[in-house]
């Protein structure tokens, strides 16, 4: 008795650059609608297209040929009958052009023809038997003498039954059958009920973050699905080598999209804005910069790109120097800082103030520990005053010397119109870039971010600063990150550096070098981030196949919204395990704590006894946060989230209610 091992073809073994198999009547309507080869609109022909072969395969209980749903499209829309050839030789050269191997299918086929005695494909499929051969073997799928069964051909399906049996009795039925499918009811359930062994294997389906870029197809001209097709394919192949499933999920889905949307939009603005060259700054930058490598090196190859080193810290001290109002806000001690890592901001150690002041806050063991709101007060008010004042100007003005040395030698006092390319948030490191730009008569720069975070009065500050936000603008519109809270954190943690943060700069020979906190940004890369950022860019790699089909002006931000938003506020078990884990770096607190916290009554109780009436840690993540902490904790944290989400509805309430009470109300 022979073994013979069957399977299904699309998205077991094949699978589409794009998302969902409809996807591809979209993309036909389109080419044939430019060819002025249809009497309607692409849309239109795309839906009689998936109206007709749904409709007959309801009727047949399987699909009926290309060619004949082809014919009903052209008899519905009234044109003449040879059309239908035309247009399924043209469905069969897209599907040429977008089948590819499922990362993994040839191992797994050979795994099987090692095991068996034979390999069979089966499918519920339109095409015929010739084509699906053809395009297993130009894949290296299928050798030539490998039999493939289509139900169109056999006039019996999988789903409705038939297929299996006549597979069967092609190959003999005293052989045992196995049949691999992506479809539980066609492929494993079907198969079990006509006496075959059945396994599924679901690798090559939509993953949530897919699905939803998929729903923005009809608005983006296709372009989502294109996305979702090269999210699928990235995650595949890094799921093939070992990377986890819920990194690679996250990376493709919603990392990938978020860094192509942005670049998209980025190369747009510098065209509109006359910007010859973009400066992605460090650290957020790093990922950002290799990803628009590929979407604006071949959108836009004109527009020159460069990475460049710089950061909050060095550039805010450095501008100290020549701006009395940067200085005040700087010395400014946050919340949750330690003497330590608020004196480190004006390069100054516990050590040196205690020596000078005498303050018991940065005596020796306790310039680690959070500082109390009036012990913040105190340092602030110090740093502004001698002893102290002095020593912070003279590390602003080296600091300067240095920052401005460093930016003349990467080009940015030649005259290049440029724009800078960062996260974003409350504005302040761009507005130092500038009083050092000025300072140093080098022309301003556009700064083009992905958000704006802050307050409405934060908003007068940075008036002069040319800062143009993609995504959101909390500073103008206050309810525009209402669900989707502390983005800051979320992109800053997807796109974290391989290397440590720009501390300054320093001169080596003839050139000024960054100087780093450290050249490998450890526990960030033993986490994983280069498998991310692996992820990431090979999703836009893998896209850019379909920017020349692009139309001139898309707007990728509602979908890029929605699949941040999906991992951010409803993140599964398993990216809860993984992604909470990331170690955040925060200059303000202790390094590296793990994004997500858990909550205990401890914790809490130690929060409130030191002044800090928050739950959690400022910049962690919240979702997340409560996935990893018991009630009533968890509860807290959801009901604090949905309370966010509809604060909008929720400041209607009495409104709504006044107009109810005076609509019943009798005159």
């Amino acid at each position: 008795m022979s073994t013979v091992c069957s399977f299904d073809v699309f998205d077991t073994v094949l699978t589409r650059r794009v998302g969902s198999p409809h996807a591809v009547f979209d993309l036909l309507g389109q080419q044939l609608a430019t060819e002025r080869r249809i009497p309607t609109s692409a849309e239109a022909f795309a839906r009689e297209r998936r109206r007709h072969e749904e409709r007959l395969t309801r009727l047949l209980g399987r699909h009926q040929t290309l060619r004949t749903i082809h014919l009903e499209v052209a008899r519905a829309l009234s044109v003449d009958p040879s059309a239908a050839e035309t247009w399924a030789s043209a469905e069969e050269d897209l599907e040429r052009r977008l089948t590819v191997a499922v990362p993994g299918a040839a191992r797994m086929l050979d795994e099987a023809r090692a095991r068996s005695d034979r390999v069979v494909f089966v499918s519920d499929t339109p095409h015929t038997e010739e084509f699906l051969t053809e395009l297993l073997v130009a894949r290296g799928l299928a050798l030539p003498q490998d039999l493939v069964f289509t139900s169109a051909q056999r006039g019996v399906s999988k789903s409705s039954g038939g297929l299996f049996d006549a597979v069967a009795r092609e190959i003999g039925d005293n052989n045992v059958f196995e049949h691999v499918g992506d479809n539980r009811r066609s492929d494993l359930a079907a198969a079990r009920a006509e006496g075959w062994r059945g396994r599924h294997v679901g690798r090559a389906a939509l993953t949530r973050y897919e699905e939803l870029l998929e729903k923005h197809s009809l608005e983006t001209s296709s372009f989502s699905s294109w996305l979702a097709g090269a999210s699928r394919l990235a995650r595949l192949e890094a799921t093939e080598r070992g990377v986890a499933a819920p990194v690679a999920e996250v990376a493709s889905g919603a990392l990938g999209p978020f860094l192509v949307g942005y670049a998209l939009w980025t190369a747009a603005q510098a065209r509109l804005r006359g910007v010859k060259r973009l400066y992605y700054v460090a650290r957020d930058g790093e990922v950002m910069f290799k990803v628009a490598q590929h979407v604006i090196g071949c959108l836009a190859p004109e527009i020159e790109l460069r990475y460049l080193y710089g950061s909050r810290q060095a550039w805010v001290l450095a501008a100290s120097a020549h701006s009395d109002e940067v200085l005040r806000r700087w010395i400014k001690v946050p919340t949750d800082s330690t003497a330590r890592t608020a004196l480190d901001r004006v390069c100054l150690t516990p050590e040196q103030a205690f020596q000078l002041t005498k303050l018991s806050f940065a005596a020796p063991g306790q310039a680690d520990r959070p500082l109390l709101p009036a012990e913040r007060t105190e340092l602030a008010r110090c740093l502004m005053e001698e002893p102290l004042l002095s020593q912070v100007r003279a590390a602003a003005e080296a600091a300067s010397e240095r920052t401005i040395a460093y930016f003349r030698q990467e080009g940015l006092h030649d005259g290049t119109p440029s724009a800078l390319v960062d996260a974003g948030w409350g504005g302040r490191s761009s507005r130092a870039f500038d009083v050092l730009q000025a300072a140093a008569g080098g022309q301003q720069v556009t700064h083009l971010f992905v958000g704006m975070t802050g307050k409405a009065e934060d908003a007068p500050e940075h008036r002069d600063v040319a800062i143009v936000p993609w995504l959101f603008n909390q500073q103008i519109h206050p309810d525009s990150v209402a669900d989707l809270q502390a983005p800051n954190v979320l992109v800053e943690m997807l796109c974290a550096g391989t290397v440590g943060r720009t501390q300054g700069y320093e001169q080596t020979g003839d050139r000024v070098e960054p100087v780093l906190g450290s050249p490998v940004n450890e526990p960030v890369v033993a986490w994983g981030i280069r498998d991310v950022q692996e992820v990431a860019v090979r999703t836009a790699e893998l896209v850019t196949q379909s920017l020349s089909e692009l139309p001139a002006t898309i707007d990728c931000a509602p979908l890029v919204w929605e699949v941040l938003g999906a991992f951010w506020n409803w993140p599964s078990s398993a990216e809860v395990n993984t992604w909470g884990m990331f170690p955040w770096e925060d200059e303000l607190s202790s390094p590296f704590e793990p994004v997500a916290e858990r909550i205990t009554t401890r914790g809490v109780v130690l929060r409130w006894l030191r002044g800090d009436s928050h739950l959690r840690r400022n910049n962690s993540w919240r979702a997340g946060t409560a996935g990893r902490s018991s009630q009533p904790w968890r509860s807290i944290l959801q009901g604090k989230a949905w309370a966010d989400r509809n604060r909008h509805r929720l400041r209607r309430l009495p409104r709504r209610a006044r107009l109810e009470l005076a609509q019943r109300r009798r005159r």
